[in-house]
């Protein structure tokens, strides 16, 4: 939704934060690789599901050169993301919770990001329930 704002560097390495947050919990779902390739699309970069930057360097790259809005932006889209096949375990919270201590995000903003997610997630259903019955 809000990805275009990203430079082309930055892109790239949300991209290898999002495959390793697909990753994190050893089950790269078929829902994370649709949603990657939304984001890909949505970027104007081609998709891959192998990481070139561990993840580490990717989430100290991204701090480095993001505004606080952008590091807003890549932590509710990597939130989408881990939240796209309905499976939100222990090792997703933990990637999650990493990244945002890693890119300067508050525990009070990353903790916000994940029921909001479902919030919409929510209302997407109700829409898609009035529009196609």
């Amino acid at each position: 939704m809000f990805l275009n704002r990203l430079s082309s560097e930055q892109k790239e390495l949300f991209l290898d934060i999002c495959i390793h947050a697909s990753k994190s919990n050893d089950n790269f779902s078929d829902e994370e690789k649709l949603v990657i390739e939304q984001y890909c699309d949505e970027m104007h970069i081609d998709v891959r599901f192998d990481e070139n930057n561990p993840a580490d360097e990717a989430a100290a790259k991204l701090a480095e050169l993001s505004t606080p809005t952008d590091q807003r932006i890549i932590l509710l889209e990597t939130a989408s993301l881990l939240l796209s096949d309905n499976t939100y375990d222990e090792d997703e919270r933990a990637f999650y919770e990493s990244l945002a201590a890693k890119l300067g995000v508050s525990r009070e903003q990353a903790d916000s990001v994940i029921p909001m997610i479902g919030e919409l997630t929510d209302l997407y259903g109700r829409i898609n329930e009035f529009v196609f019955g």
